[in-house]
């Protein structure tokens, strides 16, 4: 086993020998004429991020005619050429961004390389002759590697969690379970701030997000994990001089089956404070949420001749609290050195009730008879703690571009859950009454290190090479007891369980990028991965250990055409490893009608993934169009199917759900996203995606339920109108679409089947007072929705099988209020003072 004191050596011996490194220096004077020099320089917004296609504009000083232009790279850098020599200005636009325009420099024989610094772009207002021009951070930003969604421009989800964020993406879904599905696949890895985590979406804060990164081909340097791609939460992190902050609160009402629940509320505190090379950040965050749900199942199964109904009804609700704590300090040691240390809390607990009505009946000559009727209620508890810390170092060099990054993290999760459920027969009527009780105690531990270096390489290449160390362990002990009327409630061995999962993950990456003509980006990357795994039912003895060694290569090559027009082809090879609810072997029986349990033998499913992508900025227009195909082998996939046995003297029949691997699946579709400027107080973006997917299976499943052409459409409005007021409308609808070949979360969901489609309105209003410091927030979430999901799943065997539809319900309407104010002008003081550009005198080299 690696000893973890060892990675940490070797994290801290390569960030002392990276001085030690060659240093290389491009020499621009190669691409000097006798009549023409070169311009290099970089752009960033306000939080001294890279904007990566930003349009760098060069005119002449006198009339600002136009003579070239460029574009910035992935890293916000450019470089241009063929300059003619003499006075020159620049122009710098972006989406979403005030345009910046540089104080004059001049270009001669004797200094042709001019070095600007660097160029941050801001959303401030900008004055122009006079005349205020205000620019705000567009909702969605579409870029040819990856969309980002900015939560900060959407008034819809302020209150709300992640869960709801995600519901604005386009190509995302979140179903009523809070399964999330990417162009249509549940294989997708959730990231916060680019490392795994513990917490569940529900339990991230919206006013937590600075945005959320959708990355469908991701390159080398970032992990295999997740057929669809990944969804990177970026949490926010502020820093501005001196101190600032912001508090905020809000209360909703939720109406289900026509009538208001009220319970759900939130309170959030964010403090900052820099000064000099110093930077503090506290968030903390309380919630309380209490949710209803309800549905039906409705299920005729046979075996032989013996046919059999079950009809099931539930209704129950979910609530409990949880406390967010957050914080973390900056250091910048010198110019090139930084260290970053952050520490985050969470503490939730949670309780639940719920009420399940359960008729099962025997089909003879077309008339029904009565097997087994009950009316069970269920009530649970349970609490949860996660710690997570890490440590950050990075370090630049005097060569441009050249960067060392090192980083260790660790998270740990507990969590204690206990069920009670007591089951009243009607039929039949000797049938004593059963009283269960569950026990579960689950540990999440994950920590990672490693180390990054980027270095340039010749003219304009760029070499990216690192090595990453990573652990997870999961551990669950569940405990099941069970009485009756005429026994006490001990526990039975036979339905208990306790299982161990341990991974450890080495891996090493290796990328390479160039350009050509400036117009032609071609990054080719290779990670390899050596993964070490053990599986131990510790209950019985079971344990399964796993050895894999694989290769992930991947391809970008991107074509500016235009300044306005660029193309992009990808490729990456994916991974999707099963997760413990998947290898967890133990059959789970609490409920005697469907039957539950896990696969050891499962193998990782593996995706070649390859897309084609389009973007055009014209001024107030973006469009971005996607191609993609993906082939999946042995696709993790949720089977069920009808089982017979014997239960109490008499003929039982249940459905089993458990995990398969089947063969292969192909999945091709388009995705379209359009953004517009209709007029200065109105912004649309306009987004859908149509796609196919084909399942080839070695089972029996019927080709209605593994071929499937789906489509989803959003459309987002903003409206920015007179004395600080905004409005904000938000539609979305999906098609109906199969289930088979999805995993579902942790040990829920259905197997093979079809789901209706959903649409929603969402309706929100945002009003800002004294001097916009605070805001007060109007939310109406769902305010025309289909809240209720059917799905169809059935099973044909040679002389058995069954057919059922399901009916999920949720709550129909969701109002929320919220008001917020920034202190000491939280937001608008960090844009002004990041914002500030200092544009040097004339200068060359």
């Amino acid at each position: 086993m690696i000893n973890m004191k060892r990675i940490l050596l070797i994290v801290l011996l390569c960030c002392g020998l990276a001085d030690l490194t060659f240093a290389q220096q491009t020499d621009y004077k190669d691409l000097v004429t006798s009549t023409t020099g070169v311009l290099v320089g970089g752009v960033t917004d306000a939080h001294a991020k890279p904007i990566v296609a930003a349009s760098v504009y060069v005119l002449y000083a006198k009339d600002s005619a136009y003579i070239t232009h460029g574009i910035t790279d992935g890293n916000g850098n450019f470089v241009i050429s063929g300059i003619p020599f003499g006075k020159s200005i620049l122009r710098i636009e972006y989406l979403g961004y005030g345009t910046v325009i540089t104080q004059p420099f001049v270009l001669s024989q004797t200094n042709p390389v001019y070095k600007i610094q660097k160029i941050k772009m801001t959303q401030e207002a900008t004055v122009l002759d006079g005349v205020e021009i205000v620019a705000q951070v567009e909702m969605l930003e579409s870029n040819l590697d990856k969309t980002v969604f900015n939560v900060e421009s959407s008034i819809t989800t302020e209150g709300a969690t992640a869960v709801e964020v995600l519901e604005e993406i386009p190509s995302v879904d979140v179903d009523l379970d809070g399964n999330v599905t990417l162009r249509g696949s549940e294989n997708v890895t959730i990231l916060v701030d680019g490392r795994p985590t513990n917490l569940t979406l529900d339990q991230i804060p919206a006013n937590l997000i600075q945005s959320i990164e959708v990355i469908t081909n991701p390159s080398a340097r970032l992990e295999p994990d997740g057929e669809a791609g990944i969804l990177n939460v970026v949490l926010k992190k502020r820093r501005a001089a001196g101190f600032n902050g912001m508090v905020s609160a809000r209360g909703s009402m939720e109406l289900f089956r026509n009538k208001p629940r009220i319970g759900n509320y939130s309170g959030n505190i964010n403090f900052n404070y820099s000064y000099g090379k110093i930077n503090i950040f506290l968030n903390y965050d309380i919630r309380g949420h209490r949710h209803f749900n309800g549905g039906t199942t409705d299920r005729t199964s046979w075996f032989g001749e013996d046919t059999t109904r079950l009809f099931q009804s539930n209704y129950g609700f979910h609530g409990g609290y949880n406390h967010n704590l957050r914080t973390g300090i900056d250091w910048s040691i010198n110019d090139r050195n930084t260290l970053s240390f952050t520490f985050s809390y969470n503490n939730n607990k949670n309780r639940g009730f719920s009420e399940l009505s359960v008729k099962d009946d025997s089909v003879r000559l077309g008339s029904e008879f009565p097997y087994e009727q009950y009316f069970q209620s269920s009530g649970d508890l349970g609490k949860r703690n996660n710690y997570s810390g890490s440590i950050n170092y990075k370090k630049t060099f005097a060569t441009k571009g050249m960067e060392l990054t090192s980083d260790i993290y660790y998270t740990h999760n507990d969590r204690i859950q206990t069920d009670s459920t007591f089951q009243d027969y009607d039929f039949p009527i000797n049938h004593l009454d059963i009283t269960q009780r569950t026990s579960t105690i689950d540990k999440h531990t994950n920590a990672s290190a490693q180390v990054d270096f980027v270095t340039p390489v010749g003219k304009k290449g760029r070499v990216e090479t690192g090595y990453k160390v990573s652990y997870r362990s999961v551990g669950e002990d569940y405990r099941f007891y069970e009485g009756d009327d005429s026994t006490a409630v001990v526990i039975d061995p036979s339905r208990s369980n306790h299982f161990v999962f341990n991974e450890w993950i080495n891996a090493v990456y290796f990328i390479y990028s160039t350009s050509f003509w400036d117009k032609l980006k071609v990054q080719a990357g290779l990670r390899g991965e050596i993964a070490n795994t053990k599986s131990d039912l510790l209950s019985t003895g079971e344990v399964h250990k796993r050895n894999y060694y694989n290769l992930f290569p991947t391809v970008h090559v991107r074509y500016d055409i235009t300044k306005e027009h660029s193309l992009q082809v990808s490729y990456s090879r994916r991974v999707t490893r099963p997760s413990i609810w998947q290898l967890n072997p133990f059959l789970n029986v609490a409920d005697r009608q469907n039957y539950r349990c896990g696969n050891a033998d499962l193998q990782p499913e593996f995706v070649n993934s390859v897309e084609l992508g389009y973007l055009m900025a014209i001024k107030k227009s973006s469009i971005s169009a996607t191609l993609y195909y993906r082939q999946r082998t042995n696709i993790i996939s949720r089977y069920t199917e009808i089982l017979q046995d014997t239960l109490d003297g008499e003929e039982h029949t249940y459905t089993l759900t458990t995990y398969r691997n089947l063969k292969n699946s192909q999945n091709f579709g388009i995705e379209l996203v359009y953004g517009q400027q209709l007029w200065k107080f109105w912004r649309i973006s306009l987004s859908g995606s149509f796609y196919r997917l084909i399942v080839n299976s070695e089972e029996h499943i019927d080709d209605y339920l593994a071929r499937d052409w789906t489509w989803r459409v959003r459309l987002n409005q903003t409206f920015t109108l007179p004395k600080d007021w905004q409005l904000q409308l938000n539609f979305r609808y999906r098609a109906p679409s199969i289930t088979t070949g999805s995993m579902g979360w942790g040990s829920g969901g259905v197997g093979q089947g079809k789901q209706s489609g959903n649409y929603s309105l969402d309706f929100a209003v945002k009003k800002s007072f004294l001097n916009k410091a605070l805001v007060v927030s109007l939310n109406i979430r769902n305010l025309v929705n289909s809240y209720k999901n059917h799905i169809e799943t059935y099973s044909y065997g040679v002389n058995n099988g069954y057919y059922a539809t399901s009916l999920r319900e949720r709550g129909r309407l969701n109002i929320s209020l919220s008001i917020s104010y920034k202190i000491n002008n939280y937001k608008k003081r960090e844009e002004r003072n990041a914002g500030d550009n200092d544009y040097p005198e004339e200068s060359g080299e």
